[in-house]
């Protein structure tokens, strides 16, 4: 009998813990360790993507993203490069990942409140006004390379993690935590930026239209509490579609999905703990008759019951973002690599000192650091912020630094800033370089801050 009230008090304890499992499961610590795992994964696959493009002679990757791939519905037929469904399609899966994220940090994490949030926010504005006002102090006078502000204004939330994930415990947590929120925050001043100021083509107000109505299709899903996943799958995926025919970039599907996403339960919390309260009393009463036979109907009936519960407790925002993070960080972002990472590096042609390469280096090196720091330091001087416990200035600057590791969404910009590949090649060297400069410069502040210590 004592083995069987164990038993049951771990069960007992399971459930009632498990309103709180997503809070659990998604704490700083797993994020960031999810994180630096896709930062390394990221790595190789850029690696893998400059051998190739530099040394052709080895295997040339760029031969396949270039194949057309077309899909078939009866008349209609959607055709486009590997490449393009990996930047139109697949990105827009990542990008309503990190919405996810965003919403849900808005909702319960680090941007929940005003307290929380207003510093993380403020240098992530900072983080970007600055980069883009740099940029375009060098590129004024081009106006064919003017519409690349926004490259240096993105940080790179895989790569900067995995490279704190590198110093381990030499970072304190409170900037870890700091940079997290911060680059969360930057993630969704991008996501504006792309969405606002780089359409893919002239906007198709008919086919907008027609988008819209999708939208209003799920809001009337949501509304009627109907939470099956496979008709969010399927509008989704038609209002992704409509998107790339519109004119605006694809991606931008994935935050309207994001917004209009039921983020409630079908059950509430109270009931939740009722109903598996009950069910956990009738499982031990089943399983002591049974003579501690766990696969007898009764006690199996009951586990059943339980997992329906369950599955009423999940809201399909949770049931989304659990299910597509790993396939997001571990799949997406560094076929996203291999795709788009693949430039030729020729140093002889190659102008570090041109407006564009000048104009992004500055901005993530510099500008970065300096607008998170200045941004940060006059909320906190107002008194409408303050550092959170562990934090402080040198921190604060150490941050902005690797803040200024912009690869992924950097590169994603420069894909569409430019119409000239000379200028789109050039940007990406330069995102190389400024990038691997910022981790350095990084790891050489962190040493230095313990060294003092």
């Amino acid at each position: 009998m004592p083995n069987i009230d164990k038993q049951i008090k771990k069960i007992r304890k399971y459930y009632w813990l498990y309103k709180r499992e997503r809070k659990i499961r998604d704490t700083f610590s797993q994020f960031f360790h999810k994180e630096a795992t896709g930062g390394i994964l990221l790595f190789f696959a850029t690696v893998i993507a400059l051998v190739s493009a530099n040394f052709p002679q080895f295997f040339n990757l760029n031969v396949i993203w270039e194949k057309e791939l077309a899909i078939s519905i009866g008349d209609f037929v959607q055709k486009m490069s590997l490449r393009h469904w990996i930047n139109d399609g697949l990105m827009m899966i990542f990008f309503f990942v990190v919405s996810l994220e965003i919403k849900r940090e808005i909702m319960v994490g680090e941007l929940s409140s005003l307290k929380k949030s207003s510093l993380p926010i403020a240098a992530a504005i900072g983080g970007m006004i600055v980069p883009a006002l740099i940029f375009c102090a060098f590129n004024i006078n081009s106006p064919a390379t003017d519409r690349g502000w926004g490259i240096p204004t993105a940080t790179d939330i895989a790569f900067a993690i995995g490279v704190l994930s590198i110093l381990g415990k030499r970072v304190p947590m409170s900037m870890k935590i700091f940079l997290t929120a911060l680059a969360i925050a930057d993630d969704l001043g991008a996501i504006l930026v792309i969405a606002f100021f780089y359409p893919a083509h002239a906007i198709n107000l008919n086919i907008m239209l027609i988008a819209a109505t999708v939208m209003a299709i799920i809001l009337v899903l949501n509304s009627l509490q109907i939470r099956h996943t496979f008709l969010y799958l399927i509008t989704g995926f038609v209002l992704w579609f409509l998107v790339l025919q519109s004119g605006i970039h694809a991606t931008v599907a994935g935050i309207l999905l994001t917004v209009i996403i039921p983020t409630r339960t079908r059950i509430s919390g109270t009931k939740f703990y009722a109903h598996t309260n009950f069910l956990v009393r009738k499982f031990r009463t089943h399983y002591i008759e049974n003579k501690n036979i766990l696969a007898n109907k009764e006690c199996l009936d009951v586990i059943n019951a339980m997992r329906s519960e369950i599955a009423k407790a999940s809201s399909p925002m949770q049931k989304f973002e659990s299910s597509l993070h790993g396939f997001s960080m571990y799949f997406i972002m560094p076929l996203f690599a291999l795709a788009n990472a693949g430039v030729v590096v020729n140093f002889n042609e190659f102008n570090f000192f041109s407006e564009v390469s000048l104009g992004i280096a500055c901005g993530l090196i510099i500008g970065k650091p300096v607008g998170i720091f200045l941004f940060s330091f006059i909320m906190i001087k107002s008194g409408l912020s303050k550092f959170s416990d562990g934090m402080n200035y040198r921190l604060l600057f150490n941050a902005g630094i690797f803040a200024g590791i912009g690869f992924t969404m950097s590169m994603f910009v420069s894909n569409l800033a430019f119409d000239c590949p000379i200028y789109t090649n050039t940007a990406k060297i330069a995102i190389f370089i400024s990038s691997l400069i910022a981790g350095i410069l990084g790891i050489a502040a962190i040493t230095a801050t313990k060294t003092r210590k």
